[in-house]
């Protein structure tokens, strides 16, 4: 296919996304790529298979740690404020019995 694009934009990470949105809001058109075969770049969360083919090519998982949709790992790790209005969100929602604090 001849496609013709105004901007071709690698990579998907959130400075990407961002300018993707604002072009495309500027009415350009716009083709995004990327190596990856997740979306986000270094900020990327990843379930447990994504994750293992990274570091553990060829390998599968072991079974004792359970299904994909028990992980969400963090390409990046993240800072939460001991304090701060997302962890009394995460304990009032209840969803904080499911991280690793």
């Amino acid at each position: 296919m001849d496609e013709e694009y105004d901007c071709i934009i690698c990579g998907t990470g959130i400075t990407e996304s961002i300018l993707a949105g604002c072009l495309s809001q500027a009415k350009k058109k716009v083709l995004i790529m990327d190596k990856n075969g997740f979306y986000g770049g270094e900020g990327a969360s990843l379930n447990l298979t994504k994750m293992w083919g990274m570091f553990r090519k060829g390998q599968e998982v072991p079974k004792e740690y359970g299904h994909n949709r028990n992980w969400n790992i963090d390409l990046i790790p993240k800072f939460i404020m001991a304090d701060g209005t997302l962890v009394r969100m995460l304990i009032k929602t209840g969803v904080s019995a499911y991280l690793e604090w």
